[in-house]
This record gives structure tokens, sequence and C-alpha cells, in this order.
């Protein structure tokens, strides 16, 4: 997967020859508030169990990009946090960072799989109806599973360092004459034993169209799975999706 997936980033200027190169250069700021409700389970490699989760708001920031510069692409880097707090009482021993959990404790857990994102990406389309984005996506992992005995300070803690390269593609069409906008963004990586993809989608309205400023506030869906099979000694099956409401700000 990584041979094809590097392949295709070498390709990728020579398929886009005919792309949509911007006017000018812009600067986009992103805010966006997650209510993520996760599912799933995580352990040592080839023992998972599933936590009960919270719910809890998560945060995401970023900076895009976008130049006139032919061939070479746009760029976005952004954070998501994605932390979840959790509890279980195990019905099997559990093992986490070589540390053994016997059947009955009771444990309070959490998962952090907050990252990066470097998104590399090119306009195919960019006009009055219809927009078009494709590239890849660098994830940088940069979180850790922890687990402890709800009765004692007996804790086991697991750290998440890697970086995913992923295929990426975004959209959206414009209700013209309204401010409205109906986008999509999806990215995703089957490398191996690791399987994990991101969408989001929603509605997105300009309430502000100037020379010098443009401002949109978004409101959609976000969903996130990360199924990891011995990443750093960690394995995961975790699926984490809710609601979102965002503001971006173009300059």
């Amino acid at each position: 997967m990584m041979k094809k997936l590097g392949s295709a980033l070498c390709a990728l200027p020579l398929l886009m020859s005919g792309y949509v190169q911007a006017d000018f250069f812009s600067v986009a700021l992103h805010l966006d508030s997650w209510q993520s409700k996760a599912d799933g389970s995580f352990g040592q490699t080839g023992v998972m169990h599933p936590f009960d989760y919270k719910n809890k708001n998560q945060l995401a920031y970023g900076v895009t990009l976008e130049h006139p510069l032919p061939f070479i692409p746009n760029a976005r880097l952004g954070y998501q946090s994605l932390k979840h707090t959790a509890s279980t009482e195990l019905d099997q021993t559990f093992a986490l960072a070589g540390q053994q959990f016997s059947v009955g404790s009771v444990l309070d857990a959490t998962l952090d799989l907050s990252h990066w994102d470097l998104v590399l990406y090119y306009e195919v389309l960019d006009n009055n109806l219809v927009e078009l984005d494709v590239g890849i996506q660098f994830k940088r992992l940069d979180g850790a599973a922890e687990v402890a005995l709800a009765t004692s300070q007996s804790a086991s803690r697991q750290t998440l360092d890697d970086t995913l390269p992923m295929l990426y593609a975004a959209g959206g069409v414009n209700i013209i004459g309204t401010g409205l906008q109906v986008f999509a963004e999806l990215s995703g990586l089957t490398q191996g034993r690791h399987d994990v993809r991101a969408f989001r989608g929603g509605l997105s309205y300009n309430m502000m169209d100037t020379i010098a400023l443009d401002a949109a506030v978004r409101l959609g869906y976000q969903s996130m799975q990360f199924t990891l099979d011995n990443m750093d000694g960690l394995s995961t099956d975790v699926d984490a999706k809710g609601v979102f409401a965002g503001l971006e700000l173009r300059f």
C-alpha cells in the first residue's frame, strides 16, 4: 500500500496538469467544535476490551494556504482533539503496555487519538457551482491509551506516535444566490493491518463576502474510524461520530 500511495503522490502533479489554479494567494483559518460519541475497544495486541466511553466535545483548528503557483499543491495544516474517558468491568484478562489486569477488575480508562493533519491537494474544479479537491493527507497520531484500577493507583500507559499517509478528497455544491453550500470531505487508508477512515459533511453559510475578508459558518456530521493493529504496541477498533459546528475566516 505504501508503494502504491507513493506512486500515486508522484504521479499526482502530472495527472493534475489541467487542474484549476487559484487567482491569488489566500489564507483561511478554521475552528470547529465536534460533539463526539465513541464506541469500540482497545488494548495490547491480540487482547482488546470494549469500554463505555463518555461523550465529549472535541475541538479542531487549522490553517489553509491556496496560491496560483503551477504544479505546487495547496496546503492545509490542522489539529483534531479526540480524547475520551471510559470505564469497564473486565470479563476477561486485559493487558496494556505489558501490565496485566485480572477478570473482575474495574478500570478507568483514557483513550487519546488526537492528531495533526497535513493535506496537500489540487483544485480540480472551482467555479460558481461546483468545487472539487483531491490530494494526499498525512495524519500524525499523537496520543495514548491509559488504564487504571478504580480502587488504586495502579495504572498502565501506552503512547501512540506514528504517521499515516491517506488519500483525500473534498467537494462542495453552491446553492447560487443564497450563500449556502453543501460540502463533503473524506479520507482513508487501508495499509496492512491498519484501516483509518474519516468523513465530514454538512451545510455552510457565507455570512460575509468582502475583498478583505470572507466569513462562513458551518454545521454538519463527522465520523472517524481507527482500526489499528499493533501500532506502537496498541490495537484499537474505535468509531467516533457526531455533529459539529464551525467557523471559517478567509483573507
